[in-house]
């Protein structure tokens, strides 16, 4: 079929077809409001739960602070086993009662210590190097003496650690 010069002049008068503008982002549906919301209060859930639990264990990481220092001390066993005792007790002090834990000390103060960290391994001669903290400091020439002091001293710096980090209430 053949188009007339009339037919031809209409039909380049139309344009095309005009597509709609794509739907923008803004303003947003409710939809994405709430996962906004949604998201925001779950992240200052998180964030207020951290700082939370940062505040709460302030006391452990101090605790493990100056058990570092007492490590590096240049003490003699016998007193950084004092020491390490001290703090130990003044960590319990901190988060239980002083009721419970202020009268407790020898076999007591074991058995609170281990029902407290449940899952901390105790030394089982951990009695007898509390009582090694309170002899004579034993003399350079008994190395027998100085190497058990240390190994005790050693297991009771580990225990402390892992009791500080792992105690419950």
């Amino acid at each position: 079929m053949k188009l007339t010069e009339q037919q031809m002049q209409l039909l380049n008068q139309l344009e095309d077809i005009q597509l709609p503008d794509p739907i923008g982002w803004w303003p947003l549906s409710s939809t994405w409001w709430l996962l906004i919301f949604m998201i925001g209060t779950l992240l200052i859930g998180v964030i207020w739960y951290y700082l939370d639990q940062k505040k709460r264990n302030a006391y452990r990481t101090e605790a493990l602070a100056h058990l570092a220092t007492l490590e590096n001390s240049t003490m003699p066993p016998n007193q950084q086993l004092l020491e390490i005792n001290a703090l130990l007790k003044k960590v319990a002090l901190t988060r239980y009662s002083r009721t419970e834990v202020a009268p407790l000390h020898d076999e007591a103060w074991l058995v609170f210590l281990a029902k407290t960290a449940a899952h901390v391994k105790q030394p089982p001669n951990l009695m007898d190097a509390l009582a090694l903290a309170y002899q004579k400091p034993t003399q350079p020439s008994d190395s027998s003496s100085i190497q058990e002091e240390q190994y005790a001293l050693n297991n009771f710096k580990q225990y402390a650690r892992e009791w500080i980090k792992g105690h419950h209430q």
